[in-house]
């Protein structure tokens, strides 16, 4: 069996066998206040990680027949074509937003030209990224390894498969073990396959046990939907999504346009990504030698950013498709700017080419009188730099809290000129956390959640934060937050008083400016008229752990309460649900039922006004149990559910107590 596809586990050992280091560190001539580097000689050398891999996937007969039998979808404005109607692909996977390194995968292997084996490799750019058994398989997708910590990050979900185009799900399988470590032809893989407007289909496999999309067979996903998460189930050596790509006669291809390439002439990307996709991918200190078990055992890295004078820290550098000619540097800089330890130069010499991945890593010794404050791990790699921030006896800075002030911009918000679309400002003790809510450039309903803005806002300033969009899951199955969330833009806000703002959406949908005023405050905040009532801090943010991917913002305002939900219909669309206004005061114990609206109508561009696009959903009923907790039964055109739901945030200056 060829090294590249042994598992990344049982090399990852290398990790921390620093070997050839040329180095320096400053002493100033006091011993005392040396940075000592340990197991140093010369010159810095990278050691390859090799990666996973499969054997293949032919496309079952089983879905040969039902595509053959079945009329083939046609085609619409939606789809992506290129030359001769061909779907066109984008990459079938992402970070998840759990995952916070630069990089996160690797490509193992490519599509097998060269139909004789064993040992007789040829990929589509007439290299030999690929393999071929000697039972005569050959390997027939593209190979996308979680890199580094591969367990690590498949166990935070920090690796996402996604639609790499519109298409329908013809084969959907879940359930299987996923902590495969080497080929067993008795294995099934949980998986996923899609058939698109032109006939061709796409398989996504290997995926991680019970993460697939909660929708079903014959059900439509969009480019870019959640499929599942990178795992390792079935005939597999480690966590890797093999994408596998099918003409509409059941013929492979290879996406990619290359001189090699006798599947397929044109290139089926839409942006075709380059044969090597050199860079660092993660960079990283720690407070021990990290600890990489046997596959399938989750790896260690013992991350650590705090230290105090005296300490050792180990450091770590990762990259992907190193290559010969490229140099790199490693070096530590001081709270002040000043290289107190330079690692030296380093290059890939092994090979042309690093099979994927690679790493250095060493170990420094901090002085006993370590200046206190951050310094700076700094890595170049061609014209790639990255950094890394660490602490000796000191902390990273605090965000910015939020004052009590900021409530005056809590409240419902939208456009008089874009009616049918709207904002909700939720400002908390930690921040403020924005919702949009409207239509996306298909024409179905759209909602967005931002990520969480420290401080408070300052009229006349702009704030500019990153949007997220939810997909993959089902009125009855939410998909969690840590898979279904990926983003979407951004949205620049910029109040010029406590009743108006501008606010810019600029994301896969389009780009859009909004005029906005305040539709409703919650009672007691600044900028509202009227005081603290008693259900005012009732207001906030609301979900049930159990449906996690979905939630609820009640906006209590001095003529009535709003109640909002955000999640999924029943065929898997996004859902924004918006209620009649509560004129009952929300008392503990007792129940209060709204009238809950849908939009039906309206695109990104071109919102439908609320008087036209609102239709009636079903209804809510609001059950409040305490101050931190209350049931929510929803009933309407989708199904029933109740949520047990707990506050995630309330509104600043308005503390609810028992």
């Amino acid at each position: 069996m060829k090294a590249q596809i042994r598992t990344i586990q049982s090399a990852l050992i290398l990790l921390l066998a620093l070997a050839n280091v040329s180095a320096s560190a400053t002493n100033n001539g006091d011993e005392s206040s040396s940075f000592v580097l340990l197991s140093s000689s010369s010159p810095l050398k990278m050691e390859a990680i090799p990666s996973p891999g499969d054997p293949g996937h032919e496309l079952p007969a089983r879905l040969e027949e039902r595509i053959a039998s079945r009329k083939k979808i046609q085609s619409d404005d939606s789809v992506t074509e290129g030359s001769g109607g061909s779907v066109m692909f984008d990459l079938p996977i992402r970070k998840g937003i759990t995952n916070s390194n630069p990089g996160f995968y690797s490509i193992s292997n490519f599509v097998d030209q060269d139909l004789m084996a064993p040992d007789m490799l040829l990929d589509y750019n007439c290299g030999e990224r690929t393999y071929d058994l000697e039972n005569g398989l050959n390997h027939n997708g593209i190979d996308y390894f979680n890199f580094p910590y591969s367990w690590l990050m498949m166990d935070q979900d920090g690796s996402v498969v996604v639609a790499a185009a519109d298409g329908t799900i013809i084969e959907k399988h879940d359930g299987e073990d996923d902590m495969s470590c080497a080929f067993s032809e008795s294995a099934r893989a949980n998986e996923i396959w899609l058939e698109h407007a032109d006939g061709s289909a796409t398989v996504y496999t290997h995926l991680k046990k019970n993460s697939t999309t909660a929708k079903q067979e014959g059900d439509t996903v969009e480019a870019g939907e959640y499929l599942g998460v990178v795992g390792s189930s079935g005939f597999s050596t480690g966590p890797h999504l093999h994408f596998g790509v099918y003409d509409s006669g059941n013929n492979l291809i290879e996406p990619y346009e290359g001189a090699c390439n006798s599947l397929n002439d044109d290139s089926r990307w839409n942006e075709q990504p380059d044969y090597y996709e050199t860079g660092i991918t993660l960079i990283a200190s720690h407070d021990a030698q990290p600890v990489v078990p046997d596959c399938p055992t989750i790896e260690e890295p013992n991350f650590q950013n705090e230290f105090s004078a005296g300490d050792t820290a180990y450091f770590s550098a990762f990259f992907r498709d190193a290559l010969t000619g490229i140099i790199g540097s490693i070096e530590i800089r001081d709270p002040s700017g000043i290289t107190v330890v330079n690692f030296g130069n380093f290059e890939w010499t092994q090979s042309d080419h690093a099979a994927g991945a690679s790493v250095i890593t060493g170990a420094v010794e901090f002085p006993s009188n370590a200046e206190s404050g951050e310094y700076t791990l700094r890595v170049t790699y061609g014209s790639a730099v990255q950094e890394h921030k660490f602490y000796i006896d000191s902390s990273p800075p605090t965000p910015p809290g939020a004052t009590v002030a900021n409530n005056a911009q809590n409240g419902l918000f939208f456009d008089p000129g874009k009616d049918g679309e709207g904002y909700n400002f939720v400002t908390t003790a930690s921040g403020t956390i924005i919702y949009f809510y409207g239509s996306d450039k298909f024409g179905n309903r759209l909602w967005l959640i931002s990520d969480l803005i420290p401080g408070s806002f300052r009229p006349g300033s702009n704030i500019e934060v990153t949007m997220f969009e939810s997909t993959g899951g089902t009125f009855g199955s939410p998909v969690p937050s840590a898979r279904g969330l990926s983003v979407w833009g951004t949205l620049v806000v910029r109040f010029s008083d406590c009743d108006n703002a501008v606010a810019t959406l600029n994301g896969v949908d389009g780009n859009k400016v909004s005029n906005l005023i305040k539709l409703a405050g919650v009672a007691g905040t600044d900028c509202t008229n009227g005081g603290v009532t008693a259900d005012s801090p009732w207001s906030g943010l609301w979900f049930a752990i159990a449906d996690e991917g979905e939630g609820y913002n009640l906006v209590v305002a001095p003529n009535g309460a709003i109640l909002y939900f955000y999640g999924f219909k029943s065929d898997g669309r996004r859902l924004w649900l918006i209620s009649d206004l509560v004129v009952d005061q929300l008392q503990v114990g007792a129940s209060v039922a709204a009238d809950m609206y849908e939009a039906t109508q309206g695109d990104f561009e071109n919102p439908v006004p609320s008087a036209q696009a609102l239709v009636l959903w079903g209804s809510a009923i609001i059950t409040l149990i305490d101050c931190s907790n209350m049931t929510i039964e929803l009933i309407g055109s989708d199904g029933s559910k109740t949520s047990v739901t707990i506050r995630l945030a309330g509104v600043i200056g308005l503390e609810c107590s028992e």
